[in-house]
């Protein structure tokens, strides 16, 4: 591994944005319509995946699932697009990660247009290059193939050392089939042990560790130490006394 990155491309749900409020509400209001139930916990794992997937795993029928889909969205149009928020220390990161010359993408199974709305609420999207995400009709879902329409616009050379930075098994599964660096970033939907089980590289519990890479490549963070699938944080003499949701009595 090179000491820096060239380009990181970044997941935007649980990655970039906190958007959970508004992507809850849009799932609700979609079961709700379609006369489907589903608990916070389900719904709070389908943060991330396709929303076809989402919505197979919830009980809709094949035949339904475009329908379904188009409906979501048009609930999130309306209103849970506008409820996101950046995760802190995101925008200080970007900033600094272009100031160092590292080209900035991102891949989200969010529809694209979205994607760049959101990007642009929040006053981030001008730090990319690339803002890719699931098309309006369809048929690019994937993230390996939404990472490919990013990595397709960039003059590629000898030497570039791309990262993919993302929260769920998607992000991590896409990164090692595009055969680029998976960072595992821990403050968003999935868990620790669903992220090393995906093949990430490294983890990371705070956006402004992706600016601390040493000559190795790695990261304060990384899969040699202990992770706290609870809370994602390093197990330290400080942890148990630190962590939101301690596993003990």
């Amino acid at each position: 591994m090179r000491s820096s990155p060239t380009h990181v491309i970044f997941d935007l749900d649980g990655t970039l944005a906190d958007s959970s409020e508004g992507i809850l509400w849009s799932f609700r209001a979609t079961l709700e319509k379609i006369g489907l139930d589903a608990s916070e916990d389900q719904l709070r794992h389908l943060i991330g995946p396709p929303l076809g997937e989402s919505f197979r795993i919830l009980g809709v029928q094949e035949s339904d699932i475009d329908q379904v889909v188009a409906l979501y969205r048009e609930y999130y149009a309306a209103r849970g697009m506008y409820q996101a928020r950046l995760y802190d220390g995101v925008d200080l990161t970007l900033e600094a990660l272009t100031e160092r010359g590292v080209r900035l993408g991102v891949a989200t199974a969010k529809r694209v247009d979205f994607a760049h709305q959101m990007l642009g609420a929040m006053g981030v999207a001008h730090l990319f290059d690339e803002i890719c995400g699931a098309s309006v009709d369809l048929r690019v879902t994937s993230k390996f193939d939404i990472m490919s329409l990013v990595m397709d616009q960039w003059t590629w050379a000898r030497g570039l050392d791309v990262w993919m930075v993302g929260d769920r098994h998607y992000d991590m599964e896409a990164a090692r089939a595009h055969d680029v660096s998976a960072v595992g970033a821990l403050w968003g939907f999935g868990r620790a042990d669903e992220l090393r089980a995906a093949g990430a590289h490294w983890l990371i519990s705070r956006p402004s560790e992706l600016l601390d890479y040493d000559d190795e490549g790695g990261s304060p963070v990384c899969l040699l130490e202990e992770i706290c699938d609870e809370c994602g944080a390093v197990v330290d003499a400080s942890h148990e006394a630190s962590c939101p949701r301690p596993t003990t009595a």
